[in-house]
């Protein structure tokens, strides 16, 4: 069966621009596991968006544009913030049940938020949005998913994308097509300890790179203040909005610390929060402490963190609750226009893959929903401009030999290891140079390999998404944002 369009990812991007191209074609969704294994699932916060009268679009703007200390894309800023009450608006009537009073959404305030404009679906906004779309999309006659299906890379002749190399059933297959969207996600697994599922190795970041895209900010790497520090992986998120309900963050002796560091306390923008929980933990053990708001509220405001803490042995009404920082989102990506349009003919991105410049130097929270949602809206518009026939090429089909070695597993380690202690929350040039050249090395031994599977794949991925990631962090001498410079 002839494709029209591909979408490799199925979080809401993908799901999203699948749903919204059903109606000028066929649509493939390629995932590398299953459809709801990815970081979607797994948001508890919500969609930031303006639909309150209180509220306006200049403040939403302005928080965004403080939080990623003004690298951000004005113009891509007034889009998103313009456009997020549709996003809000269609997920709406695609199903989400989004939690409301009568007819008014309920909303939260998060971190740099200078107004309560979070909507969301209860503590289970990403996994509710993620069902609902799903829903639709299993349900469409034009819209195929093939899951267990890693792709390889995208077909390039002429510096334009014709298509994908994926690997399905054991199986290398070429699959052409006028128009690849590239919805992969993040790249979180690439450090040690990560919010981020298993399949986020930052593979649409290194396929697009291959082909000679450009990447914008991925020195940028957003590390949330509070995931539950546990020896599990990837860590359990502790949402934000809990410190929008009151939280405050305590050291190992009990005092609040974030009132001395900041006048915005426990929402000041991630980047300062995660760093100052970050050298608290140096001393000891730091927590996150609600416990003055009761069950009853807790276990109705925040259902799912409540039961999974209960099952981890900590009642978050009784209970102080254990924190680390941890890699969280990346604010770079491949770098896009409005439209999702990267600088390669047929080739487009949408989500945390791509990089709009919303973000600037630090992601305000709940902003990466309504852009997964936004610009793809928007590419609708130029649908009846991309290719109307699907290409006619042949291209090498490569054998599946060996598996990944206990060498190369060894390297996976180090490699996670390396980028959380040299290129994480606090940086040296000293140590970035050292992540750099390491990663070169690492990458030419795994190069000189002939064997051919999805794990030294991915793994080749983890190296060049690491590798991009460092190279960015030490072309940019001076802190901003989540890239934090020390002297030490």
């Amino acid at each position: 069966m002839d494709f029209d369009f591909i979408i490799i990812g199925s979080g809401l991007s993908g799901l999203i621009t699948s749903l919204i191209l059903e109606k000028y074609g066929n649509v493939l969704i390629v995932t590398k596991r299953k459809p709801e294994d990815g970081s979607t699932s797994l948001a508890q916060g919500g969609i930031a968006a303006v639909v309150s009268e209180k509220d306006s679009f200049i403040s939403h703007a302005k928080d965004t544009m403080n939080a990623g200390c003004h690298l951000n894309n004005l113009k891509a800023v007034k889009f998103l913030v313009k456009d997020a009450p549709k996003a809000v608006d269609f997920l709406n009537h695609l199903g989400v049940p989004f939690d409301r009073k009568g007819s008014e959404y309920i909303l939260g305030k998060e971190g740099a938020h200078s107004f309560p404009r979070i909507v969301h679906a209860s503590d289970f906004t990403g996994q509710n949005i993620e069902q609902t779309l799903l829903n639709r999309v299993i349900n469409s006659k034009r819209i195929a998913i093939w899951e267990n299906t890693f792709t390889v890379k995208l077909l390039m002749e002429n510096d334009v994308c014709l298509g994908v190399q994926i690997i399905k059933d054991d199986n290398v297959i070429n699959c052409l097509t006028g128009t690849v969207v590239l919805a992969t996600g993040g790249l979180g697994q690439v450090y040690l300890w990560t919010t981020n599922p298993e399949v986020s190795t930052g593979d649409g970041i290194a396929m697009a790179n291959q082909a000679g895209a450009e990447i914008q900010d991925l020195e940028f790497i957003q590390f949330h203040p509070t995931a539950l520090e546990s020896d599990s992986r990837p860590l359990f998120l502790l949402s934000e909005a809990i410190r929008g309900e009151g939280a405050k963050l305590v050291n190992t002796q009990g005092k609040r610390f974030m009132e001395i560091v900041d006048p915005r306390m426990e929402l000041a923008p991630r980047d300062i929060v995660a760093r100052e929980v970050f050298r608290q933990k140096k001393k000891g053990r730091v927590y996150l402490d609600i416990r003055h708001k009761g069950k009853q509220f807790l276990e109705k405001r925040f259902p799912n963190i409540f039961s999974e803490l209960k099952k981890r042995g900590i009642n978050m009404s009784l209970d102080l609750i254990p924190i680390t920082p941890a890699a969280h989102y990346s604010s770079g990506g491949i770098k896009v226009d409005l439209y999702g349009r990267t600088n390669i003919p047929n080739l487009f991105a949408f989500g945390e893959v791509s990089c709009t410049g919303i973000h600037g130097a630090n992601r305000l929270a709940s902003n990466s929903l309504p852009e997964a949602v936004v610009f793809p809206m928007h590419f609708e518009s130029i649908v009846d401009k991309l290719p109307k026939e699907i290409p006619h090429k042949t291209f090498p089909l490569p054998r599946i030999t060996g598996e990944i070695t206990k060498l190369q597993n060894k390297t996976k380690i180090s490699l996670k290891r390396l980028m959380w202690e040299k290129v994480g929350i606090e940086r040296t040039l000293g140590g970035l140079k050292e992540a750099y050249n390491t990663i070169l090395n690492w990458e030419k031994e795994i190069n000189t390999t002939e064997d051919f599977n999805p794990e030294l794949i991915e793994l080749k991925n983890m190296l060049v998404s690491s590798k991009l990631i460092s190279g960015a962090a030490l072309k940019r001498k001076k802190s901003i944002g989540s890239h934090y410079i020390t002297s030490e």
